[in-house]
C-alpha cells in the first residue's frame, strides 16, 4: 500500500509525495524504469548496479531521507549484489557440499507493496517506508538478478544430505501481465515459457552443477506442472541424469490437513460438519478432498472449482464421495463453510460486491496459496482469520531451520510483513524438499500430480525428521485462535 500523507510526520517515513517524486524521476529518464517488457532474461552485474546507483541519487534529491542511511543502504544492496554475481560467475561457493536446494520466485509485483518486504534484507534500499521507493521501481530495480542467487542457507548439520540452500529463480508476478497480454495470442504465450523455462532451467543446472545438490525442491509457488511437467523437463536436460525433483504438493497437502485438524481442535471454532475447499479439481484441491475425507471421515465437504465439469467429472468417478457436495461458485462455499481450504492460484477480493454480504465471523481460511489468495485485513475486519499453510522444524540437527546468510545469522523469513512467522518455521514445500534429500531415496520425491499415496510417504517421512505443524500464522504474524 502506498504510504498516506499523515505518515510522514515521522522523520523516518517517507511520504506519499515523495514516493511520486522518487518515481517521476527516474521514470522520466526512460531506459529500464519504463521498457515494456521489461529485460526479464538479461543478467548483468553492471546494468543492476547501475539502476541502483541511479535510485540511491534519486532518493538523496528527492527525499529528506537522512543520507547516512541512504549511503548504508545502498551499500549493503549492492553487496548483494555483488554476491549474486559472483556465485552466478563461480567466484564464491558455499564453503562446502549440500544435499539439496529448494527454488522459489518472487511474489511481489509493481502494482502494490504487500509483499514488498521479501526483497528488503536484501535489497535494503529499495524500503518503500523508509526511502520512498514504489513498487514499480523497486522490481525494475530488481530485475535483473542471476537465476540460482542464494537467499539463504541450511547448513547447521554436519551430514551433507542435510544441508542445502534456498535459491532464487527470478520469476515475478509481473510477467505475465507483460508478456502474455492477449490470452489469444499463441506468439505472446510461447515467448512466456521460453523465457520462464529458460530462467529456470539456468537455477536448476546452477543449483546441481555449481552448489552440487542433486535434490530439487520447485517451491509450490512455482508453475512446475505445466512449465517442467512436474520436473521431467529439467532431468532431462543433458547432464542432469543425476538429478531428482520434487514438486512439494505432498507436503503441502498433508501440512492442510494437520492445519485443518489444529484449527478443529481449536474451542472456538465451530464447523457444524461442514468444511469448504476452494480449487477443489486441481491436484493439491484434488488430494486435499481425498485427504480430508480419510482423516475427517464424519463432515461434509463443500467443494468449488472454476473448472465445474472436472470438478463434477472427479467427484463422480470417485468411490466414497457421499459426503462432497460441488458448489456452483466462491460464495456459496462462504456462505455455509466456518472451516475453508483455499488451494486457488488467484486473488479474491472479500469487498467485492458478491462477498460483501456474507457473514465471515469466525471464518478460518486456510490458505495454500502463495502469494495468499485473500487479504489478512479484509478477512479480519469481518471476523475472520486467515492463516497459511507451514510446518516447523524440531529436527535434533536443525537441518531445515534457515542460517541467516545475509540477515546477521537470524534466518531469513521471507519478508517480516509477507512471510512466515518463526525462524524455524518453513513453507511445506521446502519441508519436502529437506526430508527427501535427508532420506536419500529418489522414489520418495513427487514427480507427478500429487496423489494421496504421495501425501501419506511425504507425511510419514515428515514424522520421521521431525517436521510439526507451525504455529497459526499468516504475513509473517501470528494469527490467534482461541
Amino acid at each position: 500500500m502506498i504510504m498516506s500523507a499523515p505518515e510522514s510526520t515521522n522523520p523516518s517515513i517517507r511520504s506519499r509525495e515523495e514516493q511520486e517524486a522518487v518515481t517521476e524521476r527516474l521514470k522520466s529518464s526512460g531506459g529500464a524504469w519504463i521498457t515494456m517488457p521489461p529485460s526479464y532474461d538479461v543478467f548483468s552485474r553492471s546494468e543492476l548496479s547501475k539502476k541502483l546507483l541511479q535510485v540511491r541519487d534519486t532518493v538523496l534529491t528527492e527525499t529528506n531521507a537522512d543520507p547516512m542511511d541512504v549511503e548504508a543502504a545502498y551499500d549493503s544492496s549492492q553487496q548483494f549484489i555483488e554476491s549474486a554475481f559472483d556465485f552466478y560467475e563461480q567466484k564464491k561457493d558455499l564453503g562446502g557440499p549440500i544435499g539439496r536446494a529448494f527454488v522459489v520466485p518472487m511474489r511481489s509485483d509493481r502494482l502494490e507493496d504487500d509483499y514488498a518486504t521479501e526483497s528488503i534484507p536484501f535489497y535494503p534500499l529499495l524500503d518503500p517506508k523508509r526511502f520512498g521507493v514504489s513498487s514499480e521501481i523497486r522490481m525494475r530495480t530488481m530485475y535483473g538478478v542471476p537465476p540460482g542467487t542464494p537467499l539463504d542457507t541450511y547448513t547447521k548439520s554436519d551430514d551433507p544430505n542435510e544441508r542445502g540452500a534456498l535459491l532464487l529463480a527470478p520469476l515475478y508476478s509481473d510477467m505475465r501481465r507483460d508478456i502474455w497480454r492477449d490470452d489469444t495470442n499463441v506468439e505472446q504465450a510461447l515467448r512466456l515459457d521460453k523465457i520462464i523455462s529458460k530462467i529456470l532451467k539456468e537455477t536448476v543446472e546452477f543449483a546441481h552443477h555449481k552448489l552440487g545438490a542433486k535434490y530439487i525442491g520447485l517451491g509450490a509457488t512455482l508453475p512446475t506442472p505445466m512449465l517442467t511437467d512436474f520436473g521431467r523437463k529439467l532431468r532431462a536436460i543433458e547432464g542432469m541424469d543425476n538429478l531428482v525433483t520434487t514438486t512439494g504438493h505432498g507436503g503441502t497437502v498433508h501440512m492442510i490437513g494437520q492445519t485443518v485438524l489444529a484449527a478443529m481442535d481449536r474451542p472456538s471454532v465451530e464447523t457444524s460438519g461442514r468444511v469448504g475447499v476452494l480449487g477443489g479439481a486441481g491436484s493439491i484441491g484434488w488430494s486435499t478432498i481425498q485427504l480430508l475425507r480419510n482423516i475427517i471421515p464424519d463432515h461434509d465437504l463443500h467443494v468449488f472449482d472454476k473448472r465445474e465439469e472436472r470438478m463434477h467429472d472427479l467427484r463422480n468417478g470417485a468411490a466414497d464421495m457421499g459426503k462432497v457436495a460441488v458448489a456452483g461458485s466462491v460464495a456459496q462455499v462462504l456462505m455455509k463453510n466456518k472451516v475453508i481450504v483455499s488451494a486457488i492460484t488467484e486473488r479474491i477480493d472479500l469487498d467485492d460486491a458478491q462477498y460483501r454480504d456474507i457473514d465471515l465471523n469466525g471464518v478460518v481460511w486456510i490458505d495454500d496459496s502463495q502469494p495468499g489468495s485473500v487479504d489478512r485485513r479484509q478477512l479480519e475486519a469481518r471476523g475472520g482469520k486467515v492463516v497459511w499453510v507451514a510446518g516447523k522444524d524440531a529436527s535434533e540437527s536443525r537441518f531445515m531451520t534457515r542460517d541467516g546468510y545475509y540477515t546477521n545469522g537470524v534466518g531469513y523469513t521471507y519478508g517480516d510483513s509477507s512471510g512466515l512467522y518463526g525462524h524455524d518455521t518453513e513453507f511445506a514445500c521446502g519441508l519436502e524438499a529437506a526430508v527427501v534429500a535427508a532420506s536419500q531415496n529418489p522414489h520418495n520425491a513427487v514427480t507427478k500430480p500429487v496423489v494421496y499415496d504421495d501425501v501419506a510417504r511425504i507425511g510419514k517421512l515428515f514424522d520421521e525428521h521431525g517436521v510439526q505443524i507451525a504455529d497459526f500464522q499468516s504475513f509473517g504474524k501470528p494469527v490467534d485462535i482461541p
